[in-house]
């Protein structure tokens, strides 16, 4: 178990640190693995939201969240800014979850009705706003910072396995321990959008970016 944990969290670092500092460049070929995961998440999420016994708990969670990541995946594959949406409104559903995880409402219909609304208004302003780039940029920050202080919390024993199993949103955890792992999060989260910002500032990811890679 002590092998499992710091192989994960040594993982949980390196990969963190790439895409929270170098998402964009790489997210040409990562859009279908994010709709995956997202759809995996929000699908075994609705279950234990709506159903309980534990995220990723039960086989109706899993198989729900398997067969919604894989059609997420192959949606955003074929319909390049469509999926990029559905990646908004998934990212709004995460947040708004986790927001209704730190108040006390684990499950229920009004966890579930405020992580839809989240999820639905994300979801059209990205679509309506244009805002690919930023959400690219805020979304591998975000996604980079979380898996790095995840990695710190195993390695100090602060978090187990097991409780990332059972904790809803990979957030949770940050969000339930000191306030000194939330401000490392967000510090984290602002140093990875400004270096990507200013790094990858001419880089232009595009459609024929996206598809030159995947066909």
């Amino acid at each position: 178990m002590l092998l499992k944990t710091v192989f994960l969290a040594l993982f949980s670092g390196i990969f963190g640190f790439l895409l929270c500092f170098g998402g964009y460049r790489f997210f040409t070929i990562m859009l279908p693995v994010w709709a995956f995961f997202g759809g995996l998440w929000l699908g075994a999420k609705a279950v234990f939201v709506l159903l309980g016994g534990g995220f990723l708990g039960t086989a109706t969670g899993l198989t729900v969240g398997l067969v919604i990541g894989v059609l997420l995946a192959i949606f955003s594959w074929q319909f390049y800014v469509f999926g990029l949406s559905l990646v908004g409104a998934i990212i709004g559903a995460w947040l708004g979850s986790g927001l209704m995880s730190h108040l006390g409402f684990e499950t229920g219909v009004l966890h579930a009705l405020i992580a839809l609304g989240c999820a639905i208004v994300l979801g059209f302003l990205t679509y309506l706003r244009n805002w690919q780039d930023e959400l690219i940029t805020g979304l591998s920050a975000i996604g980079g910072a979380n898996a790095i202080v995840l990695a710190l919390l195993l390695l100090l024993g602060r978090v187990s396995v097991a409780g990332l199993q059972g904790a809803g949103t990979a957030i949770s955890p940050i969000l339930h321990d000191s306030p000194a792992w939330l401000f490392l999060w967000l510090g984290l989260t602002i140093a990875g959008i400004i270096y990507q910002r200013r790094v990858f500032r001419e880089v232009t990811f595009t459609n024929q970016e996206f598809f030159k890679y995947w066909s």
